[in-house]
């Protein structure tokens, strides 16, 4: 029998208000540990401004959403929320001369390099 688990990050009721008009409306759902997220949709259905809201550089109009059960309209909960976050747009999300390895090296060394100096920063 398998365990039961908590949803890593929850969305109660969720939506988008842009420019007057409403691009995501009453969105629930939840995403595990281990488990990925696969979007499909149309042009202009709102998958980007969802990722964008779930990767916290958005917030939404309405609605929550809840970090290990912790609401992330906090701002010492929206803080941690985003230090557990990666962001890979598509501009230079995968180099397509190089192999899926190569691929998953170069974003490795990338990240390991921006941490590094975010450390120094601090």
């Amino acid at each position: 029998m398998r365990k039961l688990t908590l949803p890593r990050t929850l969305l109660n009721d969720v939506s988008c208000m842009r420019n007057a008009q409403q691009i995501l409306r009453h969105v629930n759902g939840s995403v595990h540990d281990g488990v990925a997220l696969v979007l499909k949709g149309s042009n202009d259905s709102g998958k980007t401004t969802f990722l964008r809201i779930l990767a916290g550089f958005s917030r939404p109009s309405a609605g929550q959403i809840l970090w290990n059960g912790h609401d992330t309209s906090q701002s010492e909960i929206f803080h941690q929320y985003k230090l557990q976050l990666n962001w890979l747009s598509l501009k230079d999300a995968v180099k397509e001369k190089f192999t899926v390895l190569d691929n998953v090296q170069w974003f490795e060394v990338s990240m390991s390099s921006f941490y590094r100096l975010q450390a120094l920063v601090a």
